[in-house]
């Protein structure tokens, strides 16, 4: 029996735990999106607002990707953007990871029509509808499970274990596999009626293609061949796009015998499953990484599976500021009734100045009480990395102006610090603890400057774009062996150049009669006073 003429359809979306269900009649266009003026709001960060239209159009049923960012695949292949495509009864629309659409028609029971992958564009194959709604209460199932872990690992054998419990796919055997290649394969869970053998040609196939799913044929004798959707025992095999220090992770399925409409169903099942898990382990690192880095190094190092916390340290280039608060101590000497709005105050200042070092892919080391330690370049290195420090130097004394800050560039120990049950990310090194000595030089009983930096960052291209460099002169500061020239950065303009460099030169002629003295004296200190030296033209503006 074919099916009738513009039949009415009902629409089965899923997404994360939840699923709605519309009815539409063959005069009704519906609009699925993350748009709240949608037929099918769907608030999904990967969904489009207008990401694909159903219309009925000359007595069938279309689709119509609206140039949506992450695509629309139906039964695993990308459909064209903005040309409509014809639906069948059974059909299976993915919206991007975790989101599933399932169309139904509302034709009599048994033979209907359902397209598969080995079918033609002209002759779809007739076989036996499925349930989607059965199909959508796996997948929420398999949603819960996934939710409800609470480590990396957690979710990938809640996942195989939700492939194993699906029933009425025809799902023998399922494995959540870590592979380094086709060869070096660990099985972190194994589920099903079957010694732990796997098809090798369909992990590597997966490998090959991660955030698609190789369907293979296996023969009687254990054999994969390339046979698409045959009614025999097949493998599905799904890796993701997130990688790890272990490997990739791969979802694996074999199937029965004899699957029948149950073969689509099964494949497209691993798929979502695999999305679904891939992007609890997304959101996992996200939030293990947001806490020091911007969310997009945050996206970054989910994506890279790189395990920061985990790592032996590394010497990185990166760029060091220190800030702190003056007259701190003051402000929170209050009694317990003012202790709250002091506390929103300061909170407030540092929510800014934490988005002013995002703002610069910067990432916040720790908060030091009244003042706050970044870094930028780590812990994904950027070339601009000390011009960006700048620049957000720069942001954060316009935050709070009664502030001093040191910075420096170089060489840095990154890595996880601390003990075993307790650590965090950090920097240590010279550059780290010149930058910081600089901050301590800026206060009001020495430089009484702003932001105190070294010639590493005023000779730099992109530094000198976002600032202009005074010099101040050669300073040993407290805890400190060597002299340091040090500049003050202020926003660009602030003095004429040719005012600049004459202050340059004066801070140079300062010096000249105090090395004089000291060759004499054999003295290998470099100022009289190991707490300033001369102020130059960091106290001559």
């Amino acid at each position: 029996m074919g099916v009738p003429a513009a039949p009415t359809i009902r629409v089965h979306v899923a997404w994360s735990d939840r699923s709605r269900s519309v009815l539409l009649a063959p005069n009704q266009t519906a609009v699925i999106g993350r748009d709240t003026t949608s037929t099918i709001c769907i608030p999904v960060a990967t969904v489009s607002r207008q990401h694909i239209r159903l219309e009925c159009r000359a007595d069938e049923w279309s689709a119509t990707d609206l140039g949506s960012r992450a695509g629309t695949r139906r039964q695993g292949l990308p459909l064209p953007s903005q040309s409509p495509v014809v639906l069948f009864d059974g059909d299976q629309l993915s919206l991007g990871p975790g989101v599933m659409v399932v169309i139904e028609f509302t034709a009599p029971a048994g033979t209907t029509m359902l397209r598969t992958l080995e079918d033609s564009g002209e002759s779809p194959a007739r076989i036996s509808a499925a349930n989607p709604a059965e199909l959508l209460e796996h997948v929420l199932k398999a949603s819960r499970a996934i939710g409800q872990a609470s480590t990396e690992r957690d979710i990938w054998l809640n996942a195989a274990r939700a492939l194993a419990e699906a029933r009425g796919l025809g799902i023998a055997t399922a494995a959540a596999i870590q592979a380094k290649d086709a060869v070096r394969v660990a099985v972190l869970a194994h589920h099903g009626d079957r010694d732990a053998t796997f098809s090798r040609r369909a992990i590597e196939q997966s490998l090959r293609t991660p955030d698609e799913t190789a369907i293979f044929e296996r023969s009687a004798e254990g054999a994969a061949g390339a046979t698409l959707m045959s009614d025999s025992e097949f493998v599905a095999c799904h890796a993701t796009m997130l990688a790890s220090d272990e490997g990739t992770n791969l979802l694996y399925a074999e199937g029965r015998h004899s699957l029948g409409s149950a073969r689509t169903h099964f494949a497209h099942f691993v798929e979502i499953v695999a999305q679904l898990a891939s992007q609890a382990v997304m959101q996992l690192r996200r939030a293990r990484f947001s806490r020091y880095v911007s969310p997009s190094i945050a996206a970054l190092l989910a994506r890279e599976g790189t395990d920061t916390l985990e790592q032996v340290p590394q010497w990185q280039q990166a760029a060091c500021l220190f800030l702190d608060m003056q007259g701190f101590s003051s402000l929170v000497d209050v009694p317990n009734d003012q202790v709250g709005s002091v506390h929103q105050r300061m909170r407030g200042y540092m929510d800014e100045l934490t988005k002013a070092i995002f703002d610069e892919q910067g990432m916040v080391v720790e908060f030091t009480g009244d003042g706050v330690f970044a870094a930028f370049g780590v812990p994904t290195a950027h070339d601009d990395h000390i011009a960006a420090s700048i620049r957000a130097a720069l942001a954060a004394k316009r935050i709070v102006p009664d502030s001093r800050l040191g910075l420096d560039a170089g060489a840095c120990l990154f890595g996880p610090m601390g003990a075993r049950l307790h650590a965090k990310l950090g920097l240590f090194g010279t550059v780290v603890n010149r930058a910081s000595r600089l901050e301590q030089l800026g206060r009001a009983e020495r430089m009484d400057a702003g932001i105190l930096c070294t010639r590493t960052m005023a000779t730099n291209a992109g530094a000198q774009a976002a600032a202009q460099f005074l010099r101040v002169g050669m300073v040993v500061p407290r805890g400190l062996q060597d002299a340091v020239e040090v500049f003050e950065a202020v926003p660009l303009g602030t003095l004429p150049a040719d005012k600049a460099n004459t202050l340059a030169a004066l801070s140079m002629q300062l010096e000249e009669p105090r090395g004089h003295q000291r060759r004499c004296a054999g003295c290998r200190a470099v100022p009289a006073r190991r707490d300033g030296g001369p102020k130059g033209a960091a106290g001559r503006r």
